[in-house]
C-alpha cells in the first residue's frame, strides 16, 4: 500500500479495514516517511534564514517542467523560498531539500479504495517524466512520486544515487520495465513502495538487491511481476528488520522444499494475497511468525483447513486475518478454537465453510469486524444477536442461511455501524428489530423476502448513511419517516413493489448522493423538493409509472452525474435547465413519450459519456432536434456532438428520425464505442465522421434509408468493431474485402440491401468467429461508465427477430441474406468454428455447398435457401450436433438427402426445407430411383414382408368374395325357374328401353344436321 493511502487489490474495502490496518501499522514505519515534513501536510517547513539553496531551487523548477500539472500540485511553487513550496521540506540546519512529495493529490475516500479505479484514472491523466535534475537533490531523505503517470517508462537508475534516502514511494506511478537492482545501494532505506497497477509490466527478475538494504522495515511490491524471482522467499527472509511485507498479486513462483529457517522475527504485517502457489509447507513455515498481527492470504489456493488450524494456533498475536475466496471447505469451529483471542478482524468470505454463526461470535469476544459472506453457514438470528461481541462494528453475512425471528428490538450491538444480511432469507421482523441501533451507518438487507411496508421506526436510524432494501417485494408507499434520515448518502429501494408517489419529504435528505427507486410501481410526478438534493450524484428512477413533464427543477442538481428516467410515462420535451448539469455523464431517457429532444439543452454538457434517448415517438428530421431556440443551427448540434470527447454511448434508435446524419469537420467524438441509430428513417451516405471513431465496438445503422457503397475504411479504421449491423438499408456495391481486418467482429449483418459481387473469402479470417466464446462480460470497455444501459442488438434467427442483450458477447452471426450476391460460397467460411448463425439466403449464389461445412461445429442455424446452389448436400452436415434450423429450399440441389443418422435425421418432419430442389430425393422427399433394388436393412425386410402378406390376404379375400357371389347368383338362376324367368323379363324390358332411347336420340341428331345444311 502506498504511504499516501488507499486500499489496494480488494473489491471490498471499508474504512473499518483502513482504521484497523492503521492501528496495526502504527509502529513507526509511516512516521519514518512522514516525519521529514514535520507533520505538516503541505510540507511548509522552511530552513533557517528563510530561503533555500539556489541550485536546488533551479533543480526543483526543472523537475516541475516535466511533471503533469492540473494546477493543484504546483500552485504554491512561487517565490524564492522553495522550502515553503507544497511538497518540499528543507533541513532546518543546512537548508538542503530533504523531502520531495509530488504524489498526485487524489482524495483518499472510499470511492478510491479500488486499485483498478485509481489506475484507470491515472492512465487518463497527462504523462510525466523524471527530470535528470532530480540527481541534484543529493540530500533527499524522502521521495514520493506516487499516483502519477510516467507512461510505462523505466524507473530511473539515478534514483539509486540518492544515497541518503530513507523513504522511497514510486507506487501506482505507471512505471514499467525492470526494477533497477541498483536500488540496493540505498542502504539507509526504511520504506520502499514499488507497488504497481497490474496491467503495466513492472518486474524484478530477482530480489538479491533487497538483501543489501539491512534497515528495511516496509516493502511493498504489490502487482510487480516476480514470476522469475525464484529466490524471493529466501531474500525477504534475510531482512530481520522487516515489519511490513506486501507482495499481493505479484505472480510469486513456487518455492520448493526445504524452506529456509524463519528469520523475519519482526514481521507484523504480511500480505501474500493472490499467491496461487501457496501450499501446506509455506503455511507451516508461517507458523513461526509469532509477532504477526495482520495476515492476508485471500485469493490464494492450496489452503486446507487442517493445516490452517495448526498455523493459526501458533500466531498468538494475530489481530487481523483475511482468508476470503480460497475455496476452503469444512467445519469452521475447529479452526476458530485455535485463533488468537486478540483477533479483531476476520474475513472468511467466498469459501465453502459451514458451521453455526452464533458459535463463532461467542468464541471471538474481541471481534470488531466479521465478514462471512458467500459460505454455507447457518444459524438462528436470535442466537447470533445474543452472542455477538458488544464491540462489534462490522457484520456481513450475505449469502448464508439464517433462520428464526426476533420479537424484540436489538439493543446490545450498540457499536454496530455496518450490517449486511443480504440474501439470507430473513423475514420482516428483522427490519423492525434493528431500528434502534442508533449508531448504525450502513444497513443492507437486499434480496430477502421482507414482504412488508418499510416501518415508520426506520426514522430512528438518524446516523444512517447507506440504506439498501432492494429486491425485497416491499409494498406500500415510502414512509414520511424516511425524511428523518438526514445523514443518508445512499438510498436504494429498487426491485420492489413500492407504490404511491415520491414523498416531498425526500427533500430533507440534503446529504443524499445516490437515490435509486427503479423497478417499482411509483406513480405521479417527481416532487419539486427533489431540487433540494444539491449533493445528489445519481438519480435512478427507471421502470416506474412516473408521468408528466420532466421537472425543470432537476436542472438545479449541479452535481448529478447519472440521470436515468427511462421506461416511464414522461411526455413533452427535456427542459432547457438541463444545460446546467455540467457534471452529467450518463443520461438515459429511453422508453418514454417525449415528443421533442432539443440538443440545445445539452450543448454545455461536455462531460457526457452515455446518452440513451431511444424509443421515444419523436419523429421529424434529425436537424429539427436543435430548432427550439431561435439562434441555434446545425453548427450548434455539431458543436455539441462533435466535441463530446468523452462520449462512449449514443443511442437514438427507434425514434422515427429522418433526414441525413450530420457530419463533423474538425472535432470528433473519438471515444465513441457504441452508436445506435437503427430503426429510423435516416437517409444519406455512410456517415464519414465515423472513420475517426476508432474505438467503436458496436455500430448499428440498421432499418434506415442509407445508400451508396460501404466505405473501405470501415475495415481499415474501426478495428475494434465487434458488432456491425447495416441491414435493411439501400447500400450497393460490393462487400469491402477489408472487413476481414475486423478480427474482433462477432456479428455481421448486411442483409436486405442491394449488395452485389461475391462474398469475400477473407471473411474466414475473422478470428473472433473462429473461437468459441464463454465470457458473458459486456462488449464495451465502459470501466468508468456505470449506468443501467445494456448493449443489445436485434438479429434475425430461424425466421424470428431476437434481441440479444445479456448474452450478446456469446453471439457469433453472419447474415448476408436478401442481396444480389453471386459467385460461390467461400470454402474459407467453414473455418469459422465458433459461428452460431449463418444466413446467405435470397441471393444468386451458385456452386456447391462447401464439403467441410460440418467443421462449423457450433452452428445452430443455417439458411442457404433461394439461391442457385447445385450438387449434393454434404454428408458432413449430419455432424452439426447443435443445428436446429436448416433451410436449403429453392435451389438446384440434387442427389440423396443424407438423413441416415446424425443431426440431419432430426429434420424429417419438415420436408419444406428442401422444397424447390427438383432433383433431391430420399427421406423426407420421395424415394430415389433404384431404391427398390437396394438391399434394405433387416428391419426394413420385416416391414416389407409384413406388407406383402397383408396384400396376399386382401387379394384372396376379393377372389373368394367374387367366387362366392358369382356362384350364389348363377346357382340360384339354374335351380329356380321362376326366378330365372323373372330376371330375364326385367332384363328384356331394360334392354328395350335403352334401345328406344338410343334410336330416338340418333334420329333427332340426324334431323338437326340436315336442317343446318
Amino acid at each position: 500500500m502506498a504511504a499516501s493511502g488507499g486500499c489496494k487489490g480488494k473489491s471490498i474495502c471499508s474504512k473499518h479495514v483502513t482504521m484497523l490496518t492503521a492501528v496495526i501499522m502504527s509502529f513507526g514505519v509511516i512516521s519514518c516517511c512522514l516525519g521529514h515534513g514535520g507533520g505538516d501536510h503541505d510540507g511548509h517547513l522552511g530552513a533557517k534564514g528563510g530561503s533555500c539553496i539556489e541550485s536546488e531551487r533551479r533543480a526543483l523548477l526543472d523537475i516541475r517542467s516535466d511533471m503533469y500539472d492540473s494546477g493543484e500540485i504546483f500552485s504554491t511553487w512561487i517565490g524564492e523560498d522553495c522550502c515553503r513550496w507544497r511538497g518540499v521540506a528543507c533541513d532546518n540546519t543546512t537548508s538542503h531539500v530533504i523531502k520531495l512529495d509530488l504524489h498526485y493529490p487524489y482524495s483518499y475516500t472510499d470511492d478510491w479504495d479500488d486499485e483498478v479505479n485509481i489506475c484507470y484514472l491515472l492512465n487518463e491523466m497527462g504523462a510525466s517524466k523524471v527530470n535528470p535534475a532530480l540527481r541534484d537533490l543529493k540530500h533527499l531523505k524522502y521521495l514520493d512520486l506516487s499516483m502519477n503517470n510516467f507512461f510505462g517508462s523505466h524507473i530511473p537508475h539515478m534514483i539509486a544515487s540518492l544515497v541518503h534516502l530513507e523513504c522511497l514511494n514510486l507506487s501506482n506511478a505507471m512505471f514499467g520495465g525492470l526494477i533497477p537492482p541498483q536500488l540496493g545501494n540505498l542502504s539507509k532505506l526504511h520504506f520502499l513502495d514499488l507497488g504497481g497497477c497490474g496491467y503495466i509490466d513492472v518486474r524484478a527478475d530477482d530480489l538479491d538487491w533487497l538483501s543489501r538494504i539491512p534497515s528495511l522495515k516496509h516493502v511493498d511490491m504489490s502487482s510487480v511481476n516476480l514470476s522469475k524471482a525464484t529466490n524471493w522467499l529466501h531474500q525477504v527472509n534475510s531482512i530481520p528488520s522487516l515489519e511490513v511485507l506486501r507482495l499481493e498479486w505479484a505472480s510469486l513462483p513456487y518455492i520448493p522444499s526445504p524452506l529456509p529457517h524463519f528469520n523475519m522475527t519482526s514481521i507484523v504485517k504480511l500480505d501474500l494475497s493472490g499467491y496461487s502457489n501457496l501450499n501446506t509447507t509455506i503455511l507451516r513455515w508461517l507458523s513461526h511468525a509469532s509477532s504477526l498481527a495482520y495476515l492476508d492470504l485471500s485469493y490464494c489456493s492450496g489452503i486446507d483447513i487442517e493445516s490452517l488450524q495448526v498455523t493459526l494456533g501458533a500466531l498468538s498475536n494475530l489481530k487481523a486475518l483475511d482468508l476470503q475466496y480460497n475455496g476452503i471447505k469444512g467445519e469452521i469451529f475447529g479452526m476458530i478454537m485455535n485463533v488468537s483471542s486478540r483477533l479483531k478482524h476476520l474475513d472468511l468470505s467466498g469459501n465453502s465453510l459451514s458451521g453455526d454463526i452464533g458459535q463463532i461470535l461467542r468464541s471471538l469476544g474481541s471481534l470488531e469486524y466479521l465478514a462471512l459472506d458467500d459460505n454455507k453457514f447457518n444459524g438462528d438470528i436470535l442466537e447470533m444477536v445474543k452472542n455477538a461481541p458488544s464491540r462489534l462494528q462490522y457484520l456481513s453475512l450475505r449469502f448464508n442461511h439464517i433462520t428464526g425471528e426476533i420479537s424484540q428490538k436489538v439493543k446490545n450491538l450498540t457499536n454496530l455501524e455496518y450490517l449486511d444480511l443480504s440474501y439470507t432469507n430473513i423475514t420482516e421482523s428483522i427490519l423492525m428489530a434493528f431500528c434502534d441501533l442508533i449508531n448504525l451507518k450502513s444497513l443492507i438487507l437486499q434480496g430477502n423476502n421482507i414482504l412488508r411496508q418499510i416501518p415508520k421506526t426506520i426514522g430512528n436510524l438518524t446516523n444512517l448513511e447507506y440504506l439498501n432494501l432492494s429486491y425485497n417485494n416491499i409494498t406500500g408507499a415510502i414512509p414520511i419517516a424516511i425524511g428523518d434520515l438526514i445523514n443518508l448518502e445512499s438510498l436504494r429501494l429498487w426491485g420492489n413493489k413500492i407504490s404511491g408517489q415520491i414523498p416531498e419529504i425526500i427533500g430533507n435528505l440534503t446529504n443524499l448522493k445516490y437515490l435509486d427507486l427503479s423497478d417499482n410501481n411509483i406513480t405521479g410526478a417527481i416532487p419539486m423538493t427533489i431540487s433540494d438534493l444539491i449533493n445528489l450524484e445519481s438519480l435512478i428512477l427507471w421502470e416506474n409509472k412516473i408521468s408528466g413533464q420532466i421537472l425543470e427543477a432537476i436542472g438545479n442538481l449541479r452535481n448529478i452525474r447519472w440521470l436515468d428516467l427511462s421506461d416511464n410515462l414522461f411526455s413533452g420535451q427535456m427542459p432547457e435547465t438541463f444545460n446546467r448539469l455540467y457534471n452529467l455523464q450518463i443520461l438515459e431517457v429511453s422508453y418514454n413519450h417525449l415528443t421533442k429532444l432539443v440538443f440545445g439543452t445539452l450543448n454545455e454538457l461536455c462531460n457526457l459519456s452515455s446518452i440513451d434517448l431511444s424509443f421515444n415517438p419523436i419523429g421529424g428530421k434529425l436537424t429539427d432536434l436543435i430548432d427550439a431556440l431561435p439562434d441555434l443551427s446545425m453548427a450548434v448540434f455539431l458543436l455539441f456532438f462533435c466535441n463530446l470527447n468523452d462520449l462512449k454511448i449514443l443511442d437514438l434508435s427507434n425514434n422515427n428520425l429522418s433526414g441525413e446524419i450530420p457530419t463533423c469537420n474538425k472535432s470528433f467524438p473519438t471515444s465513441l464505442q457504441s452508436l445506435h441509430l437503427n430503426n429510423n428513417n435516416l437517409s444519406g451516405r455512410f456517415p464519414s465522421f465515423l472513420k475517426h471513431c476508432e474505438q467503436l465496438v458496436t455500430l448499428d445503422l440498421a432499418e434506415n434509408n442509407l445508400f451508396d457503397e460501404i466505405p473501405t475504411w470501415v475495415g481499415e479504421n474501426l478495428l475494434y468493431l465487434r458488432v456491425l449491423s447495416l441491414k435493411s438499408n439501400l447500400f450497393s456495391g460490393t462487400i469491402p474485402v477489408h472487413i476481414a481486418n475486423l478480427t474482433s467482429l462477432q456479428v455481421l449483418d448486411l442483409s436486405s440491401n442491394h449488395l452485389s459481387g461475391s462474398i469475400p473469402s477473407s471473411l474466414g479470417n475473422c478470428s473472433a468467429m473462429v473461437e468459441i466464446q464463454h465470457d458473458t462480460t459486456s462488449l464495451l470497455n465502459l470501466f468508468n461508465v456505470s449506468g443501467s444501459y445494456s448493449e443489445s442488438i436485434v438479429i434475425t434467427v430461424k425466421g424470428f427477430d431476437i434481441q440479444y442483450t445479456r448474452i450478446l458477447s456469446l453471439v457469433k452471426s453472419i447474415d448476408l441474406s436478401n442481396n444480389n450476391l453471386s459467385g460461390e460460397i467461400p470454402r474459407e467460411l467453414t473455418s469459422l468454428h465458433g459461428l452460431l448463425f449463418l444466413n446467405l439466403s435470397k441471393n444468386h449464389l451458385r456452386g456447391t455447398i462447401p464439403e467441410k461445412i460440418g467443421s462449423m461445429e457450433q452452428l445452430e442455424s443455417l439458411d442457404l435457401s433461394m439461391n442457385n446452389l447445385t450438387g449434393d448436400i454434404p454428408s458432413s452436415l449430419s455432424s452439426l450436433t447443435f443445428l436446429s434450423h436448416l433451410n436449403l429450399s429453392h435451389n438446384n440441389l440434387s442427389g440423396r438427402i443424407p438423413t441416415a443418422g446424425g443431426q440431419m435425421s432430426t429434420f424429417l418432419a419438415d420436408p419444406s426445407i428442401y422444397d424447390g430442389n427438383e432433383y433431391l430425393c430420399g427421406t423426407p422427399l420421395p424415394e430415389c430411383p433404384g431404391d427398390a433394388d437396394h438391399q434394405s436393412p433387416p428391419h426394413e425386410h420385416e416391414e416389407k414382408n409384413g406388407d406383402r402378406l397383408e396384400t396376399v390376404w386382401e387379394i384372396t379375400s376379393i377372389v373368394m368374395g367374387f367366387v362366392v357371389g358369382f356362384w350364389s347368383f348363377v346357382g340360384t338362376m339354374i335351380m329356380k325357374q321362376s326366378i330365372r324367368m323373372a330376371f330375364f323379363r326385367v332384363f328384356d324390358k331394360a334392354y328395350d328401353w335403352c334401345y328406344v332411347q338410343l334410336a330416338v336420340g340418333c334420329a333427332r341428331l340426324k334431323s338437326k344436321q340436315q336442317s343446318v345444311t
